[in-house]
C-alpha cells in the first residue's frame, strides 16, 4: 500500500504544479492588452457621442397659434336662374356666435402680401394695384384698377367682415377672372375693385366682432347721409362712430369716390338676399341700377331694406353724391355666388354705356 500512496502523492503534486503554472501564464495576458484597449474603446465613445447629438423632436410652445380656419372652397352654380318676383320676402341668414374666435392668418395681411402668402382672402399687389388708405391699425386697404375706359364702376367687398367675409372671396374671384379674361371688360370701362375695406375686422375671423373695425365701429353706419348716433345690426345696438366719417376706412373710400366719380357703385354684403337701392333725399339712378343687377343675377329687388332700421350706409351716401349705388346682399354667408354676380357686372357695364335699359 505504501508504494501506491506515494504514486498518488506524486500525481497530485504534478497536477498542482501544472495548475499553478497555467494560472501564472493567464495572469500575464493583460500586460499585452493595453495597446489594444484604446482601439476597442473608440467605437463605443463615437456611438455615445452620436446618441447625444441626435436631434430630438420637441413639442411646439404652448403660445403657438393654431392653424387658421379658412372658409371652404365655393362651387360655382351652373343652373339657370329664374328672376325672383317683387315685392320680396326678406330672410336674413345669421350664424351663432362661437364661444371663441378662430383668427385668420395674419402674415399676409399685416404687410403687403407676397406671392407665397396668398390665400382666398388676400391678393398680390401688382401694377394694377393702388393704396386706397389705411385702417385703424395701419393696415393697407388695396384697390385694383382693371381696364382703361373713361367710365368707372366701383365694386367694394369686406365692408363688414366676420360672417360676411365671403364678400372678400367674391371680389378676389372677380379680380382673378378679369385679369385672366380682360375681354370681359368692355371698351370704355374701368373696373375698380376693393376686396377688403375692413382689413382689421377680417383678422378676427368668422365672429360677430369681425363685422367691426379696430375701433369696434360698424363701417356701414359711419357714412354721411342720415348718420345717426343710434345704430343697429338686427336687434343689437352697434357703434356708428363718434360722427359721420370718423373712421379712416370710410374717410379713405369717401375721398376715392369723390375723386373717381364712378358711374355706378356696388357694395357687397351677406346674407339678406337682395339688391337694395341707395336713397339719399330722392334716388339718383340707384333704383335703375338695382333693377339691372336683379334681372341679370336673379336677386330680388325693388323694395327698401326693412328688416331693421339702418342709417349712415355707404350706398345711401354715394347716391346722395349723384352716383347710382346699391347694397347687394348675397344669399348665404359662405358661398360667393360668383356666376350670377359676374353676370350682373357684365349687365352693369352695358347699362352705364347706354347699351341696355333697366
Amino acid at each position: 500500500d505504501m508504494p501506491q500512496l506515494m504514486t498518488h502523492i506524486r500525481i497530485t503534486c504534478i497536477l498542482i504544479i501544472l495548475a499553478f503554472t497555467s494560472a501564472c501564464q493567464a495572469s500575464q495576458v493583460p500586460a499585452a492588452l493595453p495597446t489594444l484597449a484604446p482601439t476597442l474603446a473608440q467605437p463605443l465613445v463615437a456611438q455615445q457621442a452620436t446618441q447625444v447629438l441626435r436631434p430630438v423632436a420637441t413639442a411646439l410652445p404652448s403660445n403657438t397659434p393654431a392653424p387658421p380656419t379658412l372658409l371652404p372652397g365655393t362651387p360655382r352654380p351652373t343652373r339657370t336662374l329664374i328672376p325672383l318676383p317683387t315685392p320680396i320676402s326678406l330672410v336674413i341668414e345669421s350664424e351663432p356666435i362661437p364661444s371663441s374666435a378662430t383668427p385668420l392668418a395674419t402674415t399676409a395681411l399685416d404687410q403687403p402680401p407676397t406671392a407665397t402668402a396668398t390665400n382666398v382672402f388676400t391678393r398680390v399687389p401688382d401694377a394694377t394695384t393702388f393704396q386706397v388708405g389705411l385702417s385703424v391699425d395701419g393696415r393697407d386697404i388695396w384697390g385694383w384698377r382693371l381696364g382703361s375706359g373713361a367710365t368707372t364702376i366701383l365694386l367694394v367687398g369686406g365692408v363688414h367682415t366676420g360672417f360676411e367675409s365671403n364678400t372678400v372671396m367674391l371680389l378676389n374671384e372677380l379680380i382673378t377672372h378679369y385679369e385672366s379674361t380682360p375681354a370681359d371688360i368692355l371698351p370704355g370701362i374701368t373696373l375698380v375693385l376693393i376686396p377688403v375695406l375692413n382689413p382689421d375686422g377680417l383678422l378676427r375671423g368668422r365672429t360677430a366682432e369681425g363685422r367691426f373695425n379696430a375701433n369696434n365701429v360698424d363701417l356701414n353706419r359711419n357714412w354721411g347721409c342720415e348718420w345717426s348716433a343710434e345704430a343697429y345690426w338686427q336687434t343689437r345696438r352697434v357703434n356708428p362712430g363718434q360722427r359721420a366719417f370718423s373712421e379712416p376706412e370710410t374717410q379713405a373710400l369717401g375721398q376715392l369716390i369723390r375723386d373717381l366719380r364712378p358711374a355706378a357703385a356696388i357694395f357687397y354684403h351677406s346674407a339678406a338676399t337682395g339688391v337694395f337701392s341707395g336713397d339719399c333725399e330722392g334716388g339718383h339712378g340707384s333704383d335703375e341700377l338695382a333693377a339691372v343687377i336683379g334681372e341679370a343675377a336673379g336677386y330680388p329687388y325693388g323694395q327698401p331694406f326693412t328688416a331693421y332700421r339702418v342709417a349712415g350706409t355707404a350706398a345711401n351716401w354715394v347716391d346722395g353724391q349723384g352716383i347710382p349705388a346699391v347694397d347687394l346682399e348675397l344669399s348665404t354667408t359662405r358661398e360667393t355666388e360668383f356666376v350670377r354676380n359676374l353676370r350682373a357686372i357684365q349687365a352693369v357695364q352695358q347699362w352705364v354705356l347706354g347699351q341696355v335699359q333697366p
